[in-house]
C-alpha cells in the first residue's frame, strides 16, 4: 500500500515541471510581443504557479522582501537625485572633451561610463548620457552612431566592478544570503570585471569606428540632402510679407524663387510659380 501511494504521488507531481515550462514559454512570448507590461506579465505567471500549489505563500512573497530588490529601488532614488542635480551632465561634458578625435573621444567616453556605472544602475546612466553623447558627437561633427553602442557596452562592463553595479549582482547577492552562502565583498567581482572591462574598452575604441554604421540621424540627413527634401509652409495672417509678390517675398526671406514648387490657396487649388508669376502672398 505504501508503494502504491508513493507511485501515485510521483505521478501527481510529474505534471508540475511541464506546467512551469508552459508558463515560462507563454510568459516569454507575452514579454516579446508586449501584450502587457513586464511586471504585469511576471506577476500573472507568479499567480498561476502559486495557485497551482507548485510554490507556497512564503516562496511566492519572498522575492518582494529580497534585499537585492530593495537595493535596486534605492539606487533608482540615488540616480534620480544625481539627474536632478545635473552633476553627471557637467562631469560628462568635461570628460568627453571638445578637442578630441574619434578614437580619443571614444576612449574618454568609455572610461568615464565604465567607472560611473560601477556605482550607479546601468539603465538610468545610459538613459541620461544618451542625449548628452548624441549632442556632443553632433557638435564635434562625428556620427552619433559611432558612440551610442560603446556607451551601452561600457555601462555593462562597469556593472562588473561592484556589487551595486547592476541589478543582477544585487539579486544574486540576496539569493546567496538567503541560501546561507558566502556573500562576496563590494569589490570582489572586480577581480574579473576590471580586466574584462579594460579589454572590452580597448576593443570598442579600436573597432567601433570601423564596424559601426556611419549614420547621423534625421538632422544630419536633412542637412546633407536638403536639395532632395520638400517642406510645406503655411502662411499666417501675421506674416509681414503678406500682399507682396511671391518672388519679392522669397527674396526678402533669403530664398531663391526656384525653391518654390507650388502654392496651395485656401480653396485647395494648386498654383505653380511658373503658371502664375504675378501671384501675391495672401491673394487669389
Amino acid at each position: 500500500a505504501v508503494e502504491i501511494l508513493g507511485t501515485m504521488e510521483g505521478e501527481a507531481a510529474s505534471w508540475e515541471p511541464w506546467l512551469v515550462l508552459v508558463v515560462t514559454v507563454v510568459m516569454f512570448v507575452l514579454l516579446v510581443t508586449g501584450w502587457k507590461t513586464p511586471d504585469m506579465v511576471a506577476f500573472m505567471a507568479l499567480c498561476i504557479v502559486w495557485n497551482a500549489g507548485i510554490i507556497d505563500t512564503k516562496a511566492a512573497l519572498s522575492g518582494f522582501s529580497n534585499t537585492g530588490l530593495l537595493a535596486v529601488g534605492v539606487l533608482f532614488v540615488v540616480v534620480q537625485a544625481v539627474e536632478r542635480s545635473q552633476l553627471l551632465v557637467i562631469m560628462a561634458r568635461y570628460a568627453f572633451g571638445m578637442n578630441t578625435g574619434v578614437r580619443l573621444g571614444l576612449a574618454r567616453l568609455c572610461i568615464f561610463v565604465f567607472f560611473i556605472s560601477g556605482f550607479l544602475n546601468n539603465t538610468p546612466v545610459v538613459a541620461l548620457l544618451t542625449p548628452i553623447t548624441r549632442d556632443w558627437a553632433r557638435t564635434r561633427g562625428f556620427f552619433p552612431s559611432t558612440f551610442l553602442i560603446p556607451l551601452s557596452f561600457s555601462a555593462i562592463f562597469g556593472g562588473l566592478l561592484t556589487i551595486i553595479g547592476t541589478s543582477t549582482n544585487l539579486v544574486v547577492t540576496g539569493l546567496a544570503e538567503n541560501m546561507g552562502l558566502q556573500i562576496p565583498g563590494f569589490f570582489d567581482i572586480a577581480l574579473v570585471g576590471l580586466p574584462a572591462g579594460i579589454i572590452g574598452i580597448i576593443y570598442l575604441v579600436l573597432m567601433s569606428p570601423i564596424l559601426l554604421p556611419k549614420t547621423g540621424g534625421l538632422l544630419r540627413y536633412a542637412k546633407e540632402n536638403q536639395k532632395d527634401l520638400v517642406t510645406e509652409v503655411q502662411v499666417q495672417k501675421s506674416f509681414k510679407q503678406l500682399g507682396q509678390p511671391v518672388g519679392l517675398a522669397l527674396a526678402m526671406l533669403g530664398f531663391h524663387r526656384d525653391c518654390l514648387v507650388k502654392i496651395r490657396r485656401q480653396r485647395q487649388i494648386p498654383v505653380t510659380l511658373r503658371e502664375k508669376e504675378g501671384a501675391r502672398m495672401g491673394h487669389e
